[in-house]
C-alpha cells in the first residue's frame, strides 16, 4: 500500500511508524507488530502504532530514525507492507528450550536485532532465554563474533589499553581516574562507556554532567590523538549496535545475563581495537556476583579473550559495599575532583582501587615491571599529571572543570539514631535510593555517604544526605529508606 509521509519530528530510539487504524486494518497489522517501509530500493522494518485523528488513511507518520535512514521528506511516497516474521524467532524459541545455538543461528538473531526485524518483546524473550539457560563457551564466542561483525571498528596507533568493570557496586567511579593516569603515562586508552543499566549512574552519565560524550568516529580519533584518551558514550558509535539494543531491553527487565555480559564487554573492546584489557570483577554480598561466580567469570573472560588474541586479565575486587562517597553524576564528579586535586578529605577507597587498576594495566602491557605498577600509578596521581590529563580530556570533549558544583534543590540528611559501628552497606538498596532520588536523569540528584563498613559513629552523626529536585521524590526516597 502506498502512503504519504507526514512529518512530526520525533525520535523513538528505534524505527516506529504510526498508521491510521483503518489503514492498519487493511494491511492486517496490529500495534507492536512489524511493517516493511520501502522507498525505491531501500527499505526498513518498523514497529507499528496506530491513531485515529492524528493522521488520514492515506498517510503515515514515521520516527526520525526512519526519515534519516530512507531520506524521506514531508509528502514523500512510501510502500508499506506487512513484514514477515523473521526466521530468528524460531532460534529464540530454540534457546528458550535450552538448546545450543549454531553459529549461523546466532548471527541471524544479531542481524535481525540490528535491522529492527525483532520487536522489543522478542528481544526480551532472547534475553530471558539466555538468563534462564545460559550459553556454552562456543555460543558466547559466536555471539561476540556476530556482535563485532555487524558493527563498526576503530583503530588507534600505539599500545591500546582498556579497563571495564562488570558493575554492581554503587559509586565505584574508577574509570575516569584510570583513564587519566594511563593517558598521562603515554598509553592510548580510548574509553567507551555505557549509560546506567541498573545503577544510579554510568560513567557516560557522570562525564556528561561536565562534558559532551557523544562524538563521531572522526571526532574521537581527533580527541585521542590529542590527549591519549577519551571518556565517551559508546552507544552513538555503532560499535556493537546489537548490544546497545539488548542493553535497552535488559534495563527494562533489570536482567544482565552472564553470557550477554561477557559478549557485551568483549565485543565493545574488540571494536575499539584494544590490545590489553583489565576486567574488574567486584564480588560480595550485595554485589552483582559472589566470589564463586566471580572466579567463574574470571576464567571465562580470560579463556574467551585468548580466542580473539587479546591479552586480558580479570581481577577480583571487594564489592561488598559502595566505593567513594557520591552516588549520582555530579556527586561522583565531586569524588573524582577531590582525588585529582589531592584534597585532604578525599575518598581514599576510590583512589586506592583506581591506582590498583591502573597498576594492573601498566604491568599487563609492559609499561612497568611486575610489582612496580602501583608506584608508577601513585606517582602520576600525586604529581598532578593525572589531573592535568583529565582537564585536557574534558576540554577536548567540549567541557570544563566546574569551579563550584551545584547540587539539587532539596537536601535532607539522615543521622544516626544511636552510637554504633557500620556493619553493612547494601549496594542494591543504595543504588535504588539513588534512582528514586532522580539519578541519572537529573545529574544534580543522588546520595552522599559519610561512612563505610567498620566506621564507628555517634548518635546524631550524618549517615546519608539525599539530594532531589522535588519534594515528591524526597518523600519516596525517605519512605524506601525507612522500609
Amino acid at each position: 500500500m502506498k502512503l504519504r509521509v507526514k512529518v512530526l519530528e520525533f525520535f523513538a530510539g528505534r524505527p516506529v511508524a504510526i498508521l491510521n487504524v483503518h489503514t492498519a486494518d487493511k494491511i492486517n497489522v496490529h500495534v507492536d507488530e512489524r511493517v516493511k517501509i520501502s522507498k525505491k530500493k531501500n527499505s526498513i522494518i518498523s514497529v507499528v502504532d496506530t491513531a485515529t485523528r492524528l493522521i488520514k488513511p492515506n498517510e503515515i507518520v514515521v520516527s526520525n530514525e526512519i526519515l534519516e535512514e530512507l531520506k524521506l521528506k514531508k509528502g514523500s511516497c512510501v510502500e508499506v507492507s506487512l513484514a514477515q516474521e523473521p526466521e530468528s524467532t524460531e532460534f529464540i524459541k530454540k534457546k528458550l528450550n535450552c538448546q545450543a545455538l549454531k553459529k549461523d543461528e546466532m548471527q541471524k538473531i544479531v542481524q535481525d536485532i540490528v535491522r529492527n526485524a525483532l520487536t522489543e518483546t522478542e528481544i526480551a524473550y532472547f534475553v530471558s532465554a539466555v538468563y534462564k539457560c545460559g550459553m556454552s563457551s562456543k555460543e558466547v564466542e559466536y555471539l561476540v563474533k556476530a556482535m563485532v561483525g555487524v558493527g563498526r571498528k576503530l583503530s588507534f596507533k600505539g599500545k591500546v589499553v582498556d579497563k571495564h568493570s562488570i558493575s554492581g557496586v554503587a559509586g565505584n567511579r574508577t574509570t575516569p581516574l584510570v583513564v587519566s593516569i594511563c593517558a598521562a603515562a603515554g598509553l592510548v586508552i580510548p574509553k567507551t562507556s555505557s549509560r546506567a543499566i541498573t545503577s544510579a549512574a554510568g560513567t557516560a552519565d557522570v562525564i556528561e554532567s561536565i562534558a559532551e560524550v557523544e562524538f563521531t568516529e572522526k571526532q574521537i580519533k581527533k580527541i585521542v590523538k590529542k590527549t591519549g584518551g577519551c571518556l565517551v558514550w559508546g552507544g552513538s558509535l555503532g560499535l556493537s549496535p546489537a548490544d546497545d539494543k539488548i542493553i535497552q531491553v535488559e534495563r527494562i527487565l533489570h536482567l544482565d545475563p552472564e553470557p550477554q555480559l561477557l559478549a557485551s564487554i568483549l565485543s565493545k573492546k574488540i571494536s575499539v581495537g584494544s590490545d590489553y584489557i583489565i576486567i574488574d570483577i567486584p564480588y560480595g554480598k550485595s554485589a552483582k556476583v559472589d566470589k564463586k561466580r566471580a572466579l567463574s567469570l574470571k576464567k571465562r573472560f580470560e579463556s574467551l579473550a585468548k580466542k580473539f588474541n587479546i591479552k586480558l586479565k580479570a581481577v577480583l575486587t571487594d564489592g561488598s559495599q559502595p566505593i567513594g562517597n557520591g552516588i549520582g553524576p555530579l556527586l561522583e564528579i565531586k569524588d573524582l575532583l577531590d582525588i585529582l586535586e589531592r584534597k585532604e578529605k578525599r575518598p581514599l577507597d576510590l583512589e586506592k582501587k583506581s591506582v590498583f587498576l591502573a597498576a594492573q594495566i601498566f604491568e599487563l602491557c609492559g609499561k612497568s615491571k611486575q610489582g612496580q605498577g602501583q608506584k608508577l600509578a601513585q606517582d602520576i596521581l600525586d604529581s598532578g599529571k593525572a589531573f592535568e590529563k583529565f582537564k585536557q580530556i574534558i576540554k577536548a570533549q567540549n567541557g570544563a572543570i566546574p569551579k563550584h558544583i551545584g547540587f539539587a534543590k532539596f537536601k535532607q540528611t539522615i543521622c544516626a539514631a544511636r552510637d554504633g559501628k557500620i556493619k553493612e552497606v547494601d549496594n542494591k538498596k543504595i543504588k535504588m535510593m539513588g534512582v528514586l532520588a532522580g539519578s541519572p536523569m537529573e545529574d544534580t540528584t543522588g546520595l552522599y555517604l559519610y561512612h563505610h563498613v567498620g566506621d564507628k559513629i555517634k548518635k546524631g552523626d550524618p549517615l546519608i544526605s539525599i539530594y532531589t529536585e522535588s519534594k515528591i521524590r524526597m518523600k519516596d526516597v525517605r519512605k524506601f529508606y525507612k522500609k
